[in-house]
């Protein structure tokens, strides 16, 4: 890149020999053409002079911009990405292997963590140019595909804000123990922050021992999901890198992820895969929903970039034949499992007005259609299922939810039934987020039960054990010891935050639009 060294450099003056008399005329007459110039001629000239110093010294240093709508491709993966210009950090740094056993990071014997600081100024996170190329073809006009500002602008994220959050926690069952709950785990997950920014499941290693149950080994480098997972709560809260008590925690590890992602050019887009070893798009997935919260929430223009390519990605990965995500990119069969995650992705993309192909959303729903059962009341994993599988349908439901169905819709009200039946799970954390979510959607008596014996065997449970205080561990649980006692915390703290995570779906002062189709 050029510095102010390199600007053009003007000509050097023409020497022009001429008498003094010429030279004294020449002086006279323009003297009296700037006399009878009126005031206001006087101050346009003066004003343009300026605006033109300005602008040789602005264009001293260029900036390379891709040109979105006339770049064009000699093949299906495109040319490499070579039009990137990062500030803190430079994207081309970051891994490009397209293998999924590659090892994005390399853990060291001890790791040191950090004391969360605040921090007085805004840092910016990255700077990703995204084309859109061949995916501009499959959309709908903007009144089509998006919100309008006005209607909605970040209300969807409104919920998190001070009062807000007030508000909907007596509307929605919170109380002054969920929220001391939820403060001292956003401390723990602090406390657990390696160096570099990133988080892992391995979360023992970071203290040195003072807390149990780390996730299982096979998940010692899947640090893009363990990150995600501990950043996920922050934003819950309300705290984001440019507010909040951990500004500088959540900055430096929306800065690892960026700088994590691997960057393609595939079918025409630029793309960041966070698929990782023992992650795969379940990685891919949690990131994505976390740079498209933490975009909406912030308006943050440097998140803008990298939150579409997750998302193009994404696009990119969805099953060709059913419409749903898998463990690897463009699968056969889909599962109900990986495809939460990912249709989460496309709705906080949707709620912070980054592009969402309808034909990406026709995709996701399709695949739901698949594997439900019952009328939409039930839904299996890669199929159609004849018995209850609780998470699978606390997952289906909640997607339906976010695509158009409405409180009165069969499916949604035979599904909610089917949730309250098995009720709160203790061996389950997984369910219990989802259903939570789906219960509290739908509101009345069916959330209010739920609720009550969740959040307070949640509170009760929470740990005040030395380096543990603030943290969760749920012994025997289907999921707790893949991702350790950081997951599981995550998992709880979300689950206490869903009071104002998001705003309520049915109310009608708050509602949500549905996804285009």
């Amino acid at each position: 890149m050029s510095t102010l060294t390199d600007s053009p450099k003007i000509p050097a003056a023409v020497e022009f020999v001429e008498d003094d008399a010429a030279i004294e005329a020449s002086h006279n007459r323009h003297f009296m053409l700037f006399q009878a110039a009126p005031a206001w001629l006087i101050s346009m000239l003066l004003h343009l002079a300026i605006l033109v110093i300005l602008g040789v010294l602005s264009f001293a240093d260029p900036i390379k911009i891709v040109n979105v709508l006339s770049a064009t491709s000699a093949s299906d993966d495109g040319p490499e990405i070579e039009e990137f210009s990062i500030d803190p950090m430079d994207l081309d740094e970051a891994a490009q292997s397209e293998e999924l056993t590659e090892p994005l990071v390399d853990l060291p014997e001890s790791m040191d963590r950090v004391d969360p600081t605040p921090v007085t100024m805004p840092v910016e996170v990255a700077s990703v140019p995204v084309s859109m190329m061949d995916l501009a073809a499959q959309m709908a006009p903007t009144g089509a595909t998006l919100q309008s500002l006005t209607s909605m602008s970040s209300q969807s994220f409104d919920s998190r804000s001070v009062d807000m959050k007030r508000k909907l926690l007596r509307e929605y069952g919170g109380n002054a123990s969920s929220e001391a709950a939820v403060a001292k785990a956003l401390k723990w997950i602090a406390l657990h922050q390696v160096a570099d920014g990133s988080w892992t499941f391995q979360h023992n290693r970071v203290c040195r021992g003072a807390c149990d149950h780390p996730g299982e080994a096979k998940f010692e480098r899947t640090v893009n999901a363990a990150t995600a997972f501990a950043l996920l709560p922050f934003l819950g809260a309300g705290q984001t890198h440019l507010q909040g008590d951990y500004r500088q925690v959540v900055q430096r590890g929306l800065q690892f992820l960026v700088k994590n992602g691997k960057q393609k050019n595939l079918a025409g887009m630029i793309t960041l895969d966070f698929s990782e070893p023992g992650g795969s798009m379940y990685s891919h997935g949690l990131v994505s929903i976390l740079l498209c919260e933490a975009y909406a929430m912030t308006g943050d223009p440097a998140l803008a970039a990298p939150a579409q390519a997750a998302l193009n990605y994404t696009f990119y990965a969805q099953s060709p034949s059913d419409g749903g995500w898998r463990y690897s990119p463009r699968p056969s069969v889909s599962d109900t499992s990986v495809t939460g995650w990912l249709f989460m992705a496309l709705k906080s993309g949707y709620m912070g007005h980054l592009n969402i192909p309808p034909a990406s959303v026709k995709g996701a729903i399709s695949f739901l259609d698949k594997v439900q059962s019952n009328g939409g009341a039930m839904y299996g994993y890669d199929d159609r299922s004849t018995s209850l599988r609780p998470a699978c349908t606390a997952i289906g439901l909640l997607c339906r939810m976010y695509s158009g169905w409405d409180r009165t819709h069969p499916g949604i009200q035979g599904g909610v039934k089917n949730l309250v039946k098995h009720g709160v799970d203790r061996k389950n954390m997984y369910y219990n987020y989802y259903a939570a979510q789906v219960l509290r959607h739908y509101g009345g008596p069916e959330w209010d039960a739920f609720n009550v014996e969740l959040r307070d065997w949640l509170v009760s449970t929470q740990s005040d054990t030395a380096g543990a205080t603030g943290s969760w561990y749920f012994p025997g649980s289907k999921h707790g010891t893949e991702g350790g006692r950081l997951a599981a915390t995550s998992f709880a703290t979300m689950i206490l935050e869903v009071y104002y995570r998001h705003m309520p779906i049915y109310a009608s002062s708050a509602s949500e639009d549905d996804f285009p189709l």
